[in-house]
């Protein structure tokens, strides 16, 4: 997921757990804000800028063709409601808004259905109100999204971020090989009785002579590799 696309998310779309919002955008736009979709066709090209975009988009209107816009490829249909309009819609905040806001209808009326369980786990109905939701966030019905396949590529797309989100393991802590399991081993002396040790050995203590003090004996050392 883009850091950019992960703060407008946050910004702009925080009803929407980013990771969904994320997959939606990607299989809809491949993170594209200028992106057009036509209902039954397709442009020659994609648009190069948003200039280029807006005046494709208005083309379109004036000739009657359904079509979706932006980053999560708001239908023309919706525009009115979220306020959108051909100039305005390519504003990838605006757009991502209007999007989050679909995707939250849409689950808010899966979830109040009832007809989406699973079972008894409530996190996997929710993953069950979710799917349908994508549905309905692509057709406008809990099942057309299943027959076209849209739902298994936005959840498909969900995994394959996850799985590279993790590609770089964490960090993990070094472990302590004992050298004898009956003898604890001791925290590390600290660095005030160390000094102490030093002023012994200037004052006259030669630092050559066998080691009598108890805290330097062997038992007590740690062992560096």
């Amino acid at each position: 997921m883009p850091l950019d696309f992960l703060s407008l998310t946050h910004d702009c779309a925080p009803q929407i757990a980013p990771a969904t919002m994320a997959a939606i955008v990607r299989t809809e736009s491949g993170f594209n804000p200028s992106a057009i979709g036509v209902v039954h066709g397709w442009l020659r090209r994609q648009p190069s800028n948003v200039a280029d975009a807006i005046a494709t988009a208005r083309a379109l209107e004036a000739a009657g063709w359904n079509f979706s816009v932006g980053l999560a490829q708001v239908n023309r249909a919706n525009w009115p409601a979220y306020g959108l309009t051909a100039e305005n819609a390519f504003e990838p905040c605006r757009n991502l808004a209007a999007g989050a806001a679909i995707l939250h209808r849409c689950f808010t009326a899966a979830v109040t259905s009832g007809k989406f369980r699973a079972g008894t786990d409530y996190q996997a109905d929710l993953q069950a109100a979710l799917r349908a939701s994508l549905s309905c966030y692509e057709s406008g019905n809990f099942s057309t999204g299943y027959q076209t396949g849209y739902v298994q590529r936005v959840v498909e797309s969900a995994a394959a971020q996850a799985s590279s989100d993790s590609s770089v393991p964490a960090i993990a802590p070094i472990p302590v090989v004992p050298i004898d399991s009956a003898v604890s081993i001791r925290a590390p002396r600290s660095e005030p009785a160390v000094r102490q040790l030093l002023r012994r050995d200037r004052d006259g203590i030669n630092a050559d002579s066998p080691i009598t003090d108890e805290r330097l004996k062997p038992d007590s050392s740690a062992v560096v590799f």
